[in-house]
């Protein structure tokens, strides 16, 4: 399989992914799911100048994904595809399907909307409920930061209750 890794992280291309799970898989591409980003072409240029000599980078939106992760599947290459938003997940699921039987969950910054579910992953009821739908429809999601950190599954998560958040939706 030429997609190594599906990873939700609002950070989007940053050390842990660049010299953890870049060096780890022997990535040689990085795939950019997201709506704004997509718009944004100085945050893509900066995303480029983050990554190794020799990985390359590549952006989308949801919307136009779809053919580039079928490229994905037959070019050889070891790719990392990533996420910032559960939305843009959830979108990409509903109208395509996802490019993985497993998600890999890094760190989701706190706002407003969202409680604590770990140290450095903060999700809304709304997010929750999405990545449960999924899950139920027989994703694995997985929380797991680094490749050198142990995998927990994210439904064990929602049954610890560390959040009262997860809690509500038992």
């Amino acid at each position: 399989m030429s997609i190594e890794l599906v990873r939700l992280d609002d950070r989007l291309i940053h050390g842990q992914v660049v010299a953890g799970w870049v060096k780890a898989l022997y990535a040689d591409s990085i795939t950019v799911i997201d709506n704004d980003v997509a718009q944004d072409s100085f945050q893509q240029d900066l995303m480029r100048m983050a990554v190794p000599e020799g990985v390359s980078v590549h952006v989308h939106s949801v919307a136009d994904c779809k053919n580039h992760l079928e490229e994905l599947e037959v070019s050889g290459q070891r790719a990392i595809v990533l996420f910032s938003q559960v939305v843009d997940i959830n979108e990409l699921y509903l109208s395509i399907g996802f490019p993985s039987r497993v998600l890999n969950v890094g760190g989701v910054r706190f706002e407003d909307t969202r409680e604590r579910v770990t140290d450095v992953l903060f999700l809304s009821k709304a997010e929750i409920g999405m990545l449960i739908a999924m899950i139920r429809d027989g994703l694995t999601v997985e929380f797991r930061p680094t490749p050198f950190d142990k995998a927990i599954n994210f439904l064990d998560l929602v049954n610890s209750g560390q959040s009262g958040s997860i809690e509500a939706l038992r």
